[in-house]
């Protein structure tokens, strides 16, 4: 349970260091502040650079806002492409999706309601809401764009 920043940071601590390879992260609204404390990224650089298995996929809806605001999570991506990736979904449908969540694909999940708010619920073995909310990231996934626009300029 988390209700505030701290509490929301801890809780990220703790699921992403329990994650072996992967982490699935449903951010419609890339927030300065969250996921971008020391702590949390350390966890997600070491999940990205865990081997060849290594995958962090993030969902969001304003890749290019989160790009302007210089949030942490645009910088990993452009850092550690072939194992962080940013999608942006195009369906209506997703579009108006306002919860946010993290999954470590297996058995962890934490699941805000209200993506806005700092309110959270989760558990680290809990492998049938993870699987639920694995298999709608899925979906989303499947659908949405890359986000072209936050790629590192090769020159």
């Amino acid at each position: 349970m988390a209700q505030d920043r701290a509490g929301l940071d801890a809780a990220h601590v703790r699921l992403l260091s329990a994650a072996r390879y992967r982490a699935s992260i449903y951010l419609p609204v890339m927030d300065a502040g969250v996921l971008e404390s020391d702590p949390v990224m350390t966890e997600l650089r070491r999940l990205a650079t865990s081997g060849r298995q290594a995958r962090v996929r993030i969902l969001t809806h304003d890749a290019n806002r989160a790009h302007r605001e210089g949030h942490r999570l645009v910088a990993l991506a452009q850092r550690l492409p072939t194992a962080v990736s940013i999608r942006v979904p195009t369906d209506e449908t997703h579009l108006r999706y306002g919860s946010a969540f993290t999954t470590d694909e297996t058995s962890a999940f934490l699941f805000r309601p209200v993506a806005l708010r700092f309110d959270a619920e989760g558990s680290l073995d809990a492998p049938g809401e993870t699987g639920r909310l694995t298999a709608y990231f899925d979906e989303v996934w499947e659908r949405a764009e890359p986000a072209w626009e936050i790629r590192p300029l090769g020159i």
